[in-house]
């Protein structure tokens, strides 16, 4: 009996050494894949919780007409859109850019001596500050328009900051009178 007793104590002795082993790798494995678990729930959280610093207030888009300007690669309409955008932030924050369903592409351009061209690098918004986005000035290039923009239409936009932030705004058509603009190939 003292024989199986000692068999018994040995092997009570192996399993606890085996069981502390496997506590030990399993710790260690838990951990490296803890940690990476952890950075990339905590880039992820990053990623979602962008704090809002833009507004944008009285968002419109013109109306396609006669006057509207036509996309030379395309074919196809493109319009402007217009707001103001406001950044209550430290820190300077650029509009670069945005999508819509209704538009193929979106660009920020601006107007200089009555020629529209892409504004390079995009709009900054100062900190604090704000930014109107008008006629024969900044404003939200719509193009590639999906068909004709009625007066009235809803026209869904997501604008799209440098500080990761993306704002949604609804900018309804309406008839706007075409400045002094020209838009095409001699505008570039």
């Amino acid at each position: 009996m003292s024989v199986s007793r000692m068999s018994v104590r040995s092997l009570s002795i192996g399993a606890v050494a085996m069981a502390a082993a496997s506590v030990v790798v399993l710790t260690g494995c838990s951990s490296s894949s803890s940690s990476s678990t952890d950075a990339g729930a905590s880039a992820a959280a990053s990623a979602e919780q962008v704090v809002s610093v833009i507004a944008v207030t009285d968002p419109v888009a013109r109306s396609t007409d006669d006057m509207s300007p036509v996309s030379e690669e395309s074919g196809k309409l493109m319009t402007g859109a217009f707001m103001t955008v406001a950044n209550s932030g430290a820190e300077d924050v650029t509009l670069t850019g945005g999508t819509s369903p209704m538009a193929g592409k979106i660009e920020i351009h601006e107007v200089v001596d009555g020629k529209m061209q892409p504004l390079a690098g995009g709009l900054v918004i100062p900190a604090g500050g704000s930014v109107k986005l008008k006629m024969g000035g900044y404003h939200v290039m719509l193009m590639d328009l999906a068909g004709p923009l009625a007066s009235g239409t809803e026209v869904p936009v997501t604008l799209e900051f440098s500080n990761g932030e993306k704002v949604d705004i609804i900018a309804p058509s309406r008839e706007i009178a075409m400045d002094d603009e020209q838009y095409g190939p001699d505008s570039m």
